[in-house]
This record gives structure tokens, C-alpha cells and sequence, in this order.
């Protein structure tokens, strides 16, 4: 956009956005729409009834502009978008920008670009509360896809029943099998990993069992953690707890890191109603070494979080569970095409064990 161009958005934007621009970190900014007055003195304390989509994203705007129009396809619509975008060049912004209608299915788009303090993805989501001035906000991943009904569905629960629940979350629809019917997760519980088999479970030893495609037609089901590409949250409890920014670079886990708080609120409940797809561009993960890494120092730093009554037994039960995992994973290097960036994985979970150990002894010996 021309600097002429760029100083009419700005001028258009309510005084509280506006505003936000003084943070050097927030690139641009862009509002539409004036269903959600209150921006002009942000105050979480004075929320209305409705739904806000939040969707934070970083340089994927072919993805999102899928996601954007499987929005347009819900009925009713969300009250408010909130887009938060971590991207280096102006494509998404372009997107965004260029597209007149895209705010009046909802009445109000907000669109910011960000860097700096402000990129990463729990970084960005605590960024987006700022602009939330509905009672319920959903968090999507910029490559899913919604179903039809999905957004109507997942709000149905939580009106239904209210305080109650905190959470609601969405089925993957192409993801693969619930745990019991895969073989690897039978050899999990079998050799002790887990301590169940029940879809969406947390278990002491650090390891989270998956959803999987549950069918359309299952009744609500009660878990540990939802979906971070799919999950519906009482405000209120969003903007209490906070997503943990100490995730940096990859943030995974983060929904399992939330999602332990947040049930010590209320209950979280997956509704197989509410349906998407999770279309993951080719390139959207980290290196194998870097996921290696983070599914180790991710994983003990939940561990650590998420067990308030954690003992030194829940410490081996982790140290047992992510070894034997590590033994398992390590069968894929028999196939010739996947043995390097498998042992990249192997590699990462390796070198995050050995920093765990080095910080535990630089704890220990600065309490002594």
C-alpha cells in the first residue's frame, strides 16, 4: 500500500487500534465493521454475548483464504474476526486489505500485523485478547477448514451448559483413528506409557492420548485438553490464565499446556458435532531435529506446569514414558527414505533431554 493509502486505513481505525500502533512491534492495523463497539477503551470486564474467531497466522495466506471462506459458510456467523498476523512480507495483509466484504458477515474484522514480542503463536493469541469483547472466543488454525455447522455446534454447548463447561473443542475430521483401534497406542498402554486409552486424556507420565476422527454421531465426551486448532473458551478464562509465551519458535503443546489449567475452571467437552478438516501445507512443521526437540522440552515444561501435585515418581513415570516412546520411534529408521529425518527427531529429543538435565542440576545447586 502507498503511505497516502496507509494513512487512510489508520484514520479509519477506532482510537483504542489506533493507538496500538505506537507499539513499534505492530506493523499495521485494519478495522471494519462497527458491530463491536468498545475497542475505543479496550476493557475485558465488559463483555457482550456473542462469539469472537481468532486466528493467528504466519505466512500462509492461501491457507487462510480457505479457512476464511469455510467462515463464510457458518450459520449464524461469529460477531467479530480477530486476525493477528506474524508474516515478514504483505501478502496476507493484501489479502486481508483487498477484500471489502470480508467483514460483513461478521460486523467487525480486525486485522494486525506483528513482529518482534508479538510473533509466535501463544505470543500472538495473548496479543488478539486485547481486541476480544465477546463472552466466547474461538481459537482456528490458519489450515483447517470448517464444516458446515461447526461454529453453531460448538457454541450450542457451551450455552447449554454454561458455567459449567469452560471449554469446547472440535473434531478433526481427517485425522486418523481414535487411540484403541491403533496398534501403537495399544503397545503404549500395554507397555505402561499411558494409563489409558480414552481419547483425549492426559496421563501422569507426560503423554496425551489423541481425539482422533470420532464419529459425527458419538454423544459430547469429557477430556484433559482440546484441540489447539479448533477450541471454543469462556473469555474470561482465556484472559485470566494466558497462553504460556515461553513457547518460542514451535509452540508444541501449547493447547495441552492451556488446556490442564483451564480444566481446573471447568469442564472440557469435544463435541463430534462440530467437525473440521486440518489441511497442514507441506513445510508447515519444524525440521525433524527441531521437532524432536520441542517434543521433549515442551512436553517436560507441561509436565511441570500441568501436575500441581507432581511428585519425583510422576518424574520417572516421564523420563520412562518418553524413553520407551523415543525406542518406539526409532523402529521407523528400518525404512531407508524416512531414516534421516527420523534420526534428526531422535537427534532433537536427545540434545532437549540432555538441557533438561543440565537446568535441573543448575536448579539443584543454586538451592544448595
Amino acid at each position: 500500500m502507498t503511505p497516502s493509502a496507509i494513512a487512510a486505513e489508520i484514520a479509519l481505525l477506532p482510537s483504542g487500534i489506533r493507538e496500538s500502533l505506537r507499539d513499534s512491534d505492530v506493523v499495521y492495523a485494519l478495522h471494519r465493521g462497527n458491530a463491536c463497539a468498545g475497542h475505543d477503551s479496550p476493557d475485558n470486564s465488559r463483555l457482550v454475548t456473542g462469539c469472537t474467531v481468532v486466528v493467528c497466522t504466519h505466512r500462509r495466506e492461501k491457507s487462510l483464504a480457505a479457512f476464511l471462506e469455510s467462515l463464510r459458510r457458518q450459520d449464524p456467523p461469529p460477531q467479530a474476526i480477530v486476525i493477528v498476523d506474524a508474516s515478514s512480507d504483505e501478502d496476507t495483509q493484501r489479502l486481508v486489505s483487498e477484500d471489502p466484504e470480508l467483514y460483513s458477515f461478521s460486523g467487525c474484522l480486525t486485522y494486525l500485523r506483528v513482529q518482534g514480542r508479538w510473533k509466535g503463536l501463544t505470543r500472538q493469541r495473548n496479543f488478539a485478547l486485547q481486541w476480544v469483547r465477546t463472552d466466547l472466543l474461538v481459537f482456528f488454525d490458519d489450515d483447517v477448514v470448517l464444516l458446515p455447522g461447526c461454529l453453531a455446534e460448538m457454541q450450542r454447548v457451551h450455552r447449554e451448559y454454561g458455567p459449567a463447561v469452560v471449554g469446547v473443542g472440535a473434531i478433526v475430521h481427517n485425522e486418523g483413528p481414535e487411540p484403541h483401534l491403533r496398534k501403537v497406542w495399544r503397545f503404549r498402554r500395554r507397555l505402561g506409557i499411558v494409563a489409558t486409552l480414552e481419547p483425549g486424556r492426559y496421563s501422569r507420565s507426560g503423554m496425551s492420548t489423541p481425539w482422533g476422527a470420532i464419529g459425527a454421531d458419538r454423544a459430547l465426551l469429557e477430556g484433559d485438553w482440546l484441540p489447539g486448532c479448533g477450541m471454543m473458551w469462556k473469555t474470561a478464562t482465556v484472559v485470566d490464565l494466558g497462553f504460556n509465551d515461553a513457547f518460542e519458535g514451535y509452540s508444541l503443546g501449547e493447547d495441552v499446556d492451556f488446556s490442564l489449567r483451564a480444566r481446573q475452571k471447568g469442564k472440557l467437552i469435544m463435541t463430534p458435532a462440530a467437525r473440521l478438516l486440518h489441511l497442514q501445507p507441506k513445510g508447515g512443521r519444524p525440521d525433524g531435529f527441531k521437532l524432536g526437540y520441542f517434543t521433549i522440552y515442551n512436553r517436560y515444561q507441561i509436565h511441570r506446569r500441568g501436575l500441581n501435585d507432581r511428585t519425583r515418581r510422576d518424574v520417572a513415570a516421564f523420563i520412562y514414558a518418553w524413553t520407551l516412546d523415543s525406542l518406539i520411534v526409532s523402529r521407523r529408521l528400518v525404512y531407508p527414505k524416512r531414516a534421516g529425518s527420523i534420526l534428526e527427531h531422535l537427534r532433537g529429543r536427545l540434545r532437549a533431554a540432555l538441557d533438561l538435565l543440565k537446568e535441573a542440576v543448575s536448579r539443584t545447586r543454586a538451592q544448595s
